[in-house]
């Protein structure tokens, strides 16, 4: 019998494109173009691929290394790189990544150095700080000296536009008001470089909850879109983002079970912390039918994010190379060396790309 190596994340590509038209297609009906994020698939080349030619303007990641290896292979798509470029990277920056998110007039001078090195052209979205306190200037008056001193002083950038970040540090969700507020930013730039910016970045997919609601204001025209693209599983729970005809099947992880037993439902001995430093309560259901699949945080981060296609079977624990399910509910009869498989949440997703132990498998 041939090996293969478990766990195994399978990844159909055909859904991806699909899903990246329907999306954009539904943002353009709202006058907004989106800019695909790949972070959470460590780069991946066919995914953004796949992005592109569902019509994403952009293909964004949070890391140079990612871009680099896209530009490496993709001339023509145009890249974004949607962390503030530390000051080391910015050589690389500027020779990788079409467009940058920037908040630090530091940062700025050096990307106007190399690009006037290189003869480049660089550009640069300012981002305004509405509200989540991440990344972002928070006066709008010090946003407007930014955009002025990049407009007429640093001649080798080119003042695309400004954006915002929302449900990443503080939780804090877009609404009409604060999107309103970066319109309303943005205005006041217009008037003073008197020139449309061409791109007001509304957010990250978050935002389309504004967006169902018919409440994005006039003026947003562009979103950094990346989980709801290709797992929209993920922003309909967390969410309730629902947009007709996307696909929620794009990733399926399986991994093999290691043990398969009856066992009580609740620890029992004296109890402590736990592996990551927790302190864990059990409910007392009696005895169970458990399994053990050999998978666990260093392959997929948090297992309880981890949602299994067998209705019947709930994950009830996970330690850094164990997933402990309740398989008691399950109609199948399972037994050591039967493949489990799981539809993911986004923080999976994102260490299943992220770690070598966990097989990358393109179904097409």
């Amino acid at each position: 019998m041939a090996y293969k190596r478990y766990p195994v994340l399978e990844v159909n590509t055909s859904y991806i494109r699909d899903n990246a038209r329907i999306m954009t297609e539904y943002c353009k009906k709202q006058g907004v173009t989106v800019a695909g994020v790949i972070k959470f698939s460590d780069g991946d080349l066919r995914i953004a691929r796949a992005y592109r030619e569902g019509g994403c303007a952009q293909i964004a990641s949070s890391r140079v290394v990612h871009l680099k290896r896209i530009k490496g292979k993709m001339h023509e798509i145009t890249t974004m790189l949607i962390r503030a470029p530390m000051l080391s990277e910015v050589p690389d920056t500027v020779k990788y990544c079409d467009i940058s998110l920037n908040s630090e007039k530091e940062t700025l001078l050096a990307l106007n150095h190399y690009a006037g090195l290189w003869g480049k052209k660089h550009g640069v979205i300012l981002m305004l700080d509405v509200g989540d306190l991440r990344e972002g200037v928070i006066d709008v008056n010090q946003l407007c000296y930014l955009a002025l001193f990049t407009e007429y002083e640093l001649h080798n950038l080119n003042l695309m536009g400004i954006g915002s970040s929302f449900a990443c540090f503080g939780s804090i969700l877009p609404t009409r008001e604060n999107l309103s507020n970066l319109v309303a930013a943005a205005r006041q730039i217009e008037s003073k470089i008197n020139r449309k910016l061409e791109i007001i970045s509304g957010g990250s997919s978050v935002s389309l909850t504004v967006m169902q609601k018919g409440d994005l204001p006039e003026g947003i025209n562009h979103l950094r879109i990346g989980g709801a693209i290709a797992n929209p599983r993920n922003i309909r729970l967390n969410r309730g983002v629902i947009i007709d005809g996307m696909n929620e099947d794009s990733f399926v992880l399986k991994a093999e079970l290691i043990e398969v037993n009856i066992k009580p439902s609740r620890p029992f001995g004296e109890r402590s912390i736990n592996w990551a430093g927790n302190k864990v309560e059990f409910e007392d259901k009696g005895l169970r039918r458990r399994a053990i699949a050999a998978i666990g945080s260093q392959d997929i981060g948090d297992g309880m994010k981890l949602f299994p296609r067998d209705e019947g079977i709930r994950v009830i624990g996970c330690s850094s190379d164990h997933t402990i399910l309740d398989i008691e509910d399950s109609c199948k009869p399972w037994k050591v060396g039967d493949k489990v498989s799981f539809y993911l949440g986004y923080a999976p997703l994102l260490y299943s790309f992220s770690t070598r132990h966990v097989n990358i498998k393109y179904m097409k």
